[in-house]
């Protein structure tokens, strides 16, 4: 996927149609390399950075108008509480008017303006105990923030009880937690089916007439790819998946009704390293799915120390007290929330999440790396390799 090139004076355009009084001339555009899907640009006033300029992708995202309205009622929702209280925050947004958060160009597409936070820090690997833990307590509060139950219909959004004892959901309607039906509607449609992507895969593979196995040099690194070894691996575990996603999607799993980020992953979070609240990212795929999405992509990006692109695959391994402090610390914010079906496949939540990214790169090669942006042709296959890698660890310790 190519990032269209742009002048800088579109780009100062775009923040000056959110800022009019701001003096252009005071404005620097940096363009942002991180994230797989959206623009990113850095703007500097006067030297300073100061926001975080960004253009949805409506070639992914292609219902961006449910994307602002899912943003705009996240916003309402963190407001009920106090950032101190709540002790997470989502970035604050510079709205392009009093109607609308996004500024939408001449082609219909969305631009958004974020405030930057300098002096927080965005962690692409986990490298301690204590940010695995500040993560899996911070995507744990998101999660609760989410799917707190409300009293009434009537009173949900605009009244406060800070000293009122929550119920666990398994003794609420859960057709009553924060505005899941009602407001949040899905932006991407079966994001983390197992069965959707198993669909989108065996339809790559029937289109693929490339080899089975191959070999490409990365720098200094030989690299060797076994699609068919990968193969036998998706032949082998999808009916234990599918049969996880079919439990959670039951009545008794409660149909997906929760609100989840569903992209909990290390470098959607910045941390402060003062203790201030984190900063939860990236809120495009914020709408109903099941807590454990969280909680397994959470493990997934975690609990290892390697980037997700790592060209040594010997330096691919889980780190399990990584792993184990960020379940701790999420399942702590949301263990009285879940129901006995969530309960039953808290151990497959990091399995589920890494297969899942893992077939997606693999489907993603076959297509032609059409969704992520990729930097050389084997891109993908290194991103799947060592997501399948990690999977095989973690199903190793479910086994025994």
């Amino acid at each position: 996927m190519s990032i269209k090139k742009r002048s800088l004076s579109e780009l100062i355009h775009k923040v000056h149609s959110f800022i009019p009084e701001i003096l252009v001339h005071e404005l620097e555009v940096h363009q942002l390399g991180l994230g797989h899907i959206h623009e990113s640009y850095l703007i500097q006033q006067s030297g300073t950075p100061t926001w975080i300029l960004q253009i949805i992708n409506t070639q992914v995202f292609t219902k961006p108008e449910q994307v602002e309205k899912n943003h705009h009622a996240l916003v309402e929702l963190f407001k009920r509480e106090s950032v101190d209280t709540l002790g997470i925050q989502i970035p604050e947004v510079v709205p392009y008017s009093a109607h609308s958060l996004y500024y939408w160009d001449a082609d219909h597409q969305p631009w958004r303006l974020y405030t930057f936070y300098g002096e927080h820090i965005c962690y692409e690997y986990c490298s301690s105990l204590e940010i695995a833990r500040k993560a899996g307590k911070a995507f744990g509060r998101f999660s609760r923030v989410l799917n707190k139950p409300v009293i009434s219909h009537e009173n949900s959004l605009d009244k406060h009880h800070p000293e009122r004892v929550e119920p666990s959901l398994e003794n609420t309607d859960t057709s009553k937690t924060a505005g899941i039906a009602e407001t949040f509607k899905p932006t991407l449609d079966a994001f983390h089916s197992i069965h959707h992507r198993a669909h989108q895969h065996y339809a790559a593979r029937a289109k693929y007439h490339g080899p089975l196995q191959l070999s490409a040099k990365q720098g200094s690194h030989q690299l060797q790819f076994d699609l068919e070894a990968w193969n036998i691996t998706i032949e082998q575990y999808l009916p234990t998946l599918m049969g996880m996603e079919n439990a959670l999607n039951s009545d008794e799993g409660r149909r997906f009704n929760r609100l989840s980020h569903n992209d909990a992953k290390l470098n959607n979070l910045l941390l402060h390293p003062e203790n201030e609240p984190a900063v939860i990212l990236d809120l495009d795929t914020v709408m109903p799915g099941s807590l454990l999405f969280d909680l397994g992509d959470g493990l997934r990006s975690i609990s290892t120390s390697s980037k997700e692109d790592e060209l040594d695959l010997a330096q691919v391994r889980i780190q399990w007290e990584y792993h184990q402090q960020y379940r701790e610390a999420f399942l702590a914010e949301v263990d009285s929330m879940l129901n006995q079906v969530e309960k039953r496949y808290i151990s497959f939540a990091g399995p589920y999440m890494t297969f899942i990214m893992g077939l997606r790169f693999y489907t993603d090669f076959l297509e032609g790396n059409r969704y992520y942006s990729s930097n050389y042709p084997e891109h993908n296959l290194v991103r799947a390799r060592n997501q399948f890698h990690l999977f095989h660890q973690m199903m190793k310790k479910v086994d025994s």
